[in-house]
């Protein structure tokens, strides 16, 4: 059973790396969209970017249960939650953009724009 919940990731680093590669290219992508839609807010980006503050949040929460108190499970659950978030968001971007996106995962993202289309 022990063995069964030890996550470690290569390198501590990881644990910072890849969730921060993944802000960062949910940021590129979500500017990108829209600009390309001539929707560029100061608003949303602000939105945008509190969140990605909460999820930095959520990661030195990680890190506090795992130095301070020795609970390694914690950082890892945040730290692979935050990633599933971003490449939920990332995935959102890429089919707004026009990418192939997997029909699959076209089904189980959730684009507000297509959910509104369709309540009206």
């Amino acid at each position: 059973m022990e063995e069964l919940l030890k996550l470690n990731f290569t390198n501590i680093w990881w644990a910072i790396g890849a969730p921060l590669f993944l802000m960062i290219l949910d940021i590129i992508t979500g500017y990108y969209n829209a600009w390309k839609n001539n929707d560029v807010s100061s608003s949303a980006m602000r939105d945008g970017l509190g969140k990605k503050c909460a999820e930095l949040c959520y990661i030195a929460i990680g890190f506090l249960f795992k130095f301070a108190f020795g609970i390694d499970v914690v950082m890892y659950f945040m730290v692979i939650y935050v990633c599933y978030m971003e490449l939920v968001s990332l995935a959102e971007n890429c089919d707004k953009l026009g990418l192939p996106v997997p029909e699959k995962w076209k089904e189980k993202i959730n684009n507000k724009e297509d959910n509104n289309n369709e309540i009206k």
